[in-house]
């Protein structure tokens, strides 16, 4: 993984520090994450996808056979 410096002013470090308390990341992975989605919206990086839901574990719940034998 490559290290990048960023220089913030005061003001801009804390509103970044606000936004990533805010969406329970750390300043450095905020920083990461607005740099990467702005590269993907100017079509310099592929756009991240989520997993699609995994569709084929299904779980089935059937009735038992409740035969009781009265005697």
């Amino acid at each position: 993984m490559i290290r990048v410096v960023i220089y913030l002013r005061d003001h801009e470090h804390n509103r970044l520090g606000e936004l990533a308390e805010r969406e329970y990341r750390t300043i450095q992975s905020q920083a990461a994450m607005i740099i990467r989605k702005k590269l993907e919206n100017l079509g310099l990086l592929p756009i991240e996808s989520l997993p699609e839901p995994n569709t084929t574990s299904q779980t089935t719940v059937t009735d038992k056979d409740e035969s009781y034998d009265n005697n």
